[in-house]
């Protein structure tokens, strides 16, 4: 008979061991969502700003936040610039010359 393998881990200390880096697991996801669900009034680049700081990358934030990876680093730029206490550069056409 063959011998089944098992996704979880035998070993306890497996079990706690530090986090690692690379994509998101199913218990991150899980933690983000709770995280998330106490964040209802926050705009998506402050969810954004926040998922990235607990470690996720820009395409699992995207993932769960259901948009492009590429909002998700737009987000995280204006984001960042506010907090560092300077205004998103945002491009405007110019006045038409009389």
């Amino acid at each position: 008979m063959p011998s089944r393998t098992s996704s979880r881990p035998e070993d306890p200390a497996e079990a706690a061991a530090p986090a690692r880096l690379g994509p998101a697991t199913i218990r991150d996801r899980i933690a983000a969502f709770g995280m998330l669900d106490g964040m209802k009034d926050a705009t998506q680049a402050q969810k954004s700003l926040r998922l990235a700081l607990v470690g996720f990358s820009n395409a699992d934030i995207a993932a769960m936040l259901q948009t492009t990876p590429q909002v998700v680093s737009q987000n995280l730029y204006e984001e960042r610039r506010k907090v560092a206490g300077k205004k998103p550069v945002r491009k405007t056409r110019a006045a038409p010359a009389e």
